[in-house]
Parts: C-alpha cells; structure tokens; sequence
C-alpha cells in the first residue's frame, strides 16, 4: 500500500487517539533484519525525539516479563559521503522482542517472590 500525501494525511486526521499501543513482538532468536516489524524510529534534535518519545509511554509495558524492549537512543554521527547539517542530533529506535522461555519462567517466579514478599510487608505494617 502507497498513500498520496492527501491520502496519508486524511488517514492520519481520523485515527484515534486512544488506540492501544500493543505492538507484535519479534519472535526469540529471530535473525536477520527486522525491517516492517512494530516498531518507531524517531530523529532530530534531542528535544523533539524526547517529546515524542514523552507521548509514547504506553510502550515502556513491553519491558515485562515475557517481553523486552530493544532500545537504541544515541547521537547522529558523521558519515561518509552523507549530509553533515544534523550532527549534534539523535535518533531513538524501539522495538518489542519476545524473551526466551527460560527468561519467561526465572521472571515469572522472581515476580511472584517479589510480589508475595510485598503482601507479607504490607501485612507486617498493617
């Protein structure tokens, strides 16, 4: 699918602002490129990729214990034969992975110490 820009720009103006941001995780172990898998890419200067990134807090749930967040935040630097007029700014990549089962089982056990030793403290105050 291409949309014209009126096209992209009419699709834009009618999403809604409170769709969930559940982005399909990348399966373990995947190799190769991941290019067309959920994810963002955000560049300019360190003020608007942190303003936008400010709006998409929903994604920082992706950080749990069957997923994790691959996040790449870093400078733009100078490259061969490529513009120089934007050195100085930063790019940000995320994207949603999927944790291997033994990470999914060592989370969810240490999660459940963790939460039962927060109820026996809660109780101990109480």
């Amino acid at each position: 699918m291409r949309l014209s820009k009126a096209e992209a720009m009419q699709r834009w103006k009618t999403l809604p602002e409170d769709a969930p941001l559940n982005p399909d995780p990348i399966a373990y172990k995947t190799t190769g490129s991941t290019y067309g898998a959920d994810g963002i890419r955000v560049e300019g200067t360190p003020e608007f990729v942190d303003a936008v990134l400010g709006r998409l807090k929903d994604l920082i749930a992706g950080e749990n214990d069957t997923t994790r967040l691959g996040i790449n935040y870093q400078s733009v630097e100078p490259r061969e034969g490529k513009t120089q007029n934007f050195i100085g700014n930063v790019v940000c990549y995320v994207k949603t992975y999927e944790r291997g089962a033994q990470a999914q089982v060592m989370n969810a056990f240490i999660s459940a110490v963790k939460n039962r030793t927060e109820q026996e403290t809660r109780s101990w105050i109480c």
